[in-house]
């Protein structure tokens, strides 16, 4: 019997259709494409994509500056126009002629003694003088005349140079009990009070002048060589203005004892400094108009004790050898291993190891 055979269409798989109709949407974009970003963006965009955890990092640009060092001492404030007066002769204290505070000039006079007893001494050699003075001249004249000895003549004369060597030497004791000023000044102290004896062994006035004053300092041997004369030292003094100066004088000798030598700073204008205060001194040891810095606590070292600092190379953290100066606060010298213009990493710079990923935040 002969086969029959069907000309209407098939019915299609239901799993072909569904794969038909995805595949088609997958064509199309193909064929579109997306626009491709900048090759600049593209390394950065990559390293975040495939290093989503990339650390976070600041960065500084290091540029010239000037570069100052200083050192500090200790250093106690004096004057050579400061004197405490003594008298010269033991008497009761009979006026004080000036007050504290007062300004005296250079031989007034400031206290009296009670010399009444040198001076009534004085009287009576003064009255011997003028007796042996007369027996000298009639001498004298007999000498002249050929009667007496010449014996007797030597005697009056020696007589009369003995009473006028008394009476000089009186004289001066009255001066003693006079106490003037050296030197023009202002009465700080008066020790002594009016009826009180007064003795060689203990002073009755100090008198000073602040006009000339100075800072002297030890320093250590350390700094032999590196403090010199005209060196730009700062006067710091808690609660007060800091003074400018500069060395006046440098020690050429070294203390055994603390290995230590001196300097002295003049101190200049109206600064309100007194005798004996304790002030500090910042010594300018080393200034460069022109110098690469940065931060101390950027500065890294590796197991051998090599210094370093971490720079960004292609989105990832690289070590940049550096040789480092001297420091001084926050602030270290860079002497070789960068230049100006360098980018750096600042903040994150101790977290960070070679090689890294890093991403850069403003």
């Amino acid at each position: 019997m002969p086969t029959s055979v069907s000309n209407a269409p098939s019915t299609p798989n239901p799993m072909i259709r569904t794969l038909l109709l995805l595949a088609v949407p997958a064509l199309f974009l193909t064929a579109c494409g997306a626009p491709e970003a900048p090759a600049g963006d593209a390394t950065k965009t990559d390293v975040d994509q495939a290093n989503p955890d990339a650390r976070k990092v600041t960065t500084l640009t290091l540029a010239a500056a000037p570069f100052d060092h200083y050192f500090t001492v200790q250093g106690n404030v004096e004057t050579d126009r400061m004197a405490r007066l003594f008298p010269m002769t033991q008497g009761a204290v009979e006026r004080i002629r000036v007050t504290e505070g007062e300004t005296v000039r250079k031989g007034q006079v400031l206290l009296e003694l009670d010399n009444d007893v040198v001076a009534s001494n004085q009287d009576e050699l003064e009255t011997r003088l003028g007796l042996a003075q007369d027996v000298l001249a009639r001498q004298e004249r007999l000498w002249e005349q050929g009667i007496g000895t010449e014996v007797q003549l030597l005697e009056a004369r020696t007589n009369v140079e003995a009473l006028e060597e008394s009476i000089a030497a009186f004289s001066e004791q009255v001066d003693l009990g006079q106490i003037t000023a050296p030197f023009d000044g202002t009465v700080d102290r008066i020790f002594a009070k009016e009826g009180e004896m007064a003795s060689p062994m203990q002073p009755v006035v100090r008198v000073l002048d602040l006009e000339e004053m100075y800072v002297r300092a030890s320093v250590s041997d350390h700094y032999v060589g590196a403090v010199s004369a005209g060196q730009r030292v700062d006067i710091v003094v808690p609660g007060m203005d800091t003074l400018s100066s500069s060395i006046g004088r440098v020690g050429r000798y070294i203390e055994p004892a603390n290995r230590t030598f001196e300097i002295v700073v003049p101190i200049e204008g109206d600064h309100g400094l007194l005798p004996n205060q304790f002030v500090s001194l910042r010594i300018n040891d080393l200034h460069a108009d022109t110098a690469l810095t940065l931060p101390l606590s950027l500065i890294l070292q590796d197991r051998a004790g090599k210094d370093f600092v971490y720079r960004i190379e292609n989105g990832r953290a690289q070590r940049q050898p550096v040789t480092i100066g001297t420091a001084f606060e926050d602030r270290v010298l860079i002497l070789d291993g960068l230049e100006a213009g360098a980018t750096i990493i600042d903040r994150g710079a101790g977290q960070v190891v070679e090689g890294e990923a890093v991403q850069v935040i403003r």
